[in-house]
């Protein structure tokens, strides 16, 4: 009988791993100060609009790393209608790659992951580490990590959770609204299972002078960053809740299986924490059991489906048995390797750190990254959406518009807005569904954009027929003087 069997399962909840704060707790007299907020974007630039809000009011430097839907010159222009220079702006190329980040042992066996992890592809933890490289370089001590998809995080909160690295390596946050969880646990918690949150890189501060690991390129790449902290009781939650926007999380069924593997390596670790086990315990004997756990555990969500509500039954169970065909393609030998390969990387990646050169500026840290930044001052001009027909070039040969002109850029602009909701309702593979605050939010500023596309419609017209009126009275004033 394996030695495992007993003890050995998925938990419905990690909270006791972490160590709490207390919600009520005020921030300190002597507030820890915090050197720069890292968003990992991939939305467009208005999605920055929570991360600006914090860094403005906690004082510190805004890093925002883009790719994807996140454009550097359309963050620019945003950050500057918002009057923002406290910022660094940086692109990542696709396939960036840097020696620092050169992990050779899970490189090594790339090859041999399941291939549903090819159905999704993200830059998150190079982006994250990125962030964690320049705080060295740059001789910051306190960073918070916060997705732009983050939003209700009050500058208290924020400070108070920055205030818990006092006493921890890292601490976060509770994203309770929408749920950040993976796709299977969304179905257990719909389904009836018990569900909780854990913390998250979604919203984590960090102390970059304590010991530091790094993101591997896997799904919960954050659960792996502190796992080590977990394990000795340094990682902290400050039981302070934030809200995810949300999304349908059963959309896409090959999501599923894409975040299968790294959904069972985090949960087959840290019930080894439970179990007060090392990671040296996660030999292949052990995920023989756990693979059992998870395909238990996977195989009991299905079954209690049809309890779900009957319009997304079908795609839950679409999503549990894209799973399940996962699973059986993960074997315990390729999960105690990929440990191992992971611990040899991490101590290599020790080494890397303590050697990181202090760099003395954002323009030096990125020149030795390979990376650029966006100046830091844009001379593009900002204007107010009602003052934007006041840059008209000067009229030529006059056109006075006709009906069927102006019905037709009506129509041009409902086709751009039902264009932007359908990219919206892409982005990331998710199904964003619109909070109330973003709904006023929206409608304020259709309602600026329908007053500013027929305000420049009616200027238009207003210039015209003066234009036509002026060059009536001079061709009648001509034809007076000459008589």
């Amino acid at each position: 009988m394996n030695r495992y069997e007993a003890g050995v399962r998925q938990h419905g909840t990690h909270r006791e791993l972490a160590g709490q704060g207390e919600p009520g707790e005020s921030p300190q007299a002597d507030a820890l100060d915090l050197d720069a907020i890292i968003v990992p974007g991939t939305r467009p630039a208005a999605y920055l609009d929570h991360a600006v809000t914090l860094a403005r009011a906690a004082k510190c430097s805004l890093v925002i790393l883009c790719s994807h839907y996140l454009h550097t010159c359309e963050v620019k222009e945003y950050l500057d209608a918002r009057s923002f220079r406290a910022a660094i702006v940086i692109e990542l190329p696709a396939e960036y790659s840097h020696p620092l980040f050169d992990f050779r042992g899970l490189l090594s066996i790339k090859d041999r992951l399941p291939p549903a992890r090819g159905n999704h592809v993200t830059d998150l933890s190079m982006k994250r580490n990125v962030g964690l490289v320049l705080a060295k370089m740059l001789g910051w001590q306190r960073i918070f990590f916060l997705d732009d998809d983050i939003r209700d995080i009050a500058y208290q909160d924020l400070q108070r959770t920055v205030d818990m690295l006092g006493s921890f390596s890292a601490a976060g946050m509770w994203v309770t609204e929408f749920p950040d969880n993976s796709i299977v646990c969304h179905a257990n918690r719909i389904t009836g299972g018990s569900q909780d949150v854990f913390v998250s890189g979604a919203a984590l501060a960090v102390d970059c002078e304590s010991y530091i690991g790094f993101f591997p390129d896997i799904y919960n790449e954050d659960w792996l960053f502190f796992f080590d902290a977990a394990s000795k009781g340094m990682l902290g939650n400050s039981c302070l809740k934030a809200t995810q926007l949300y999304y349908y999380p059963f959309a896409n069924a090959e999501r599923a299986a894409w975040q299968e593997f790294g959904d069972v390596l985090a949960e087959g670790l840290y019930a080894l924490v439970h179990l007060d086990l090392d990671v040296a315990e996660a030999t292949s004997a052990y995920w023989e059991v756990f693979l059992k756990a998870r395909r238990n555990f996977l195989e009991g969500t299905l079954s209690r489906a049809d309890e779900a509500l009957p319009d997304m039954r079908d795609e839950i169970k679409a999503s549990l048995k894209s799973a399940l065909e996962c699973l059986e393609e993960i074997t315990p030998d390729l999960c105690a390797r990929y440990v191992e390969a992971w611990r040899q990387d991490l101590e290599q990646w020790k080494r890397r750190w303590a050697e990181i050169p202090a760099m003395p500026s954002v323009d030096a840290a990125l020149a030795e990254l390979g990376l650029m930044t966006m100046p830091a001052n844009s001379r593009k001009r900002i204007l107010h959406p009602q003052d934007r027909a006041a840059l008209l070039p000067a009229p030529g040969e006059v056109a006075i518009p006709r009906f069927e002109t102006l019905r037709e850029m009506a129509e041009r602009y409902s086709a751009q807005r039902l264009g932007s909701r359908v990219r919206d309702e892409n982005l990331d593979g998710r199904r964003p569904v619109t909070l109330l605050h973003d709904q006023g939010q929206r409608r304020r500023r259709e309602r600026v954009l329908a007053t500013s596309h027929w305000s420049w419609v009616m200027t238009t017209v207003h210039i015209s027929v003066i234009y036509c009126h002026s060059a009536a009275m001079r061709i009648f004033s001509r034809g007076r003087v000459s008589t």
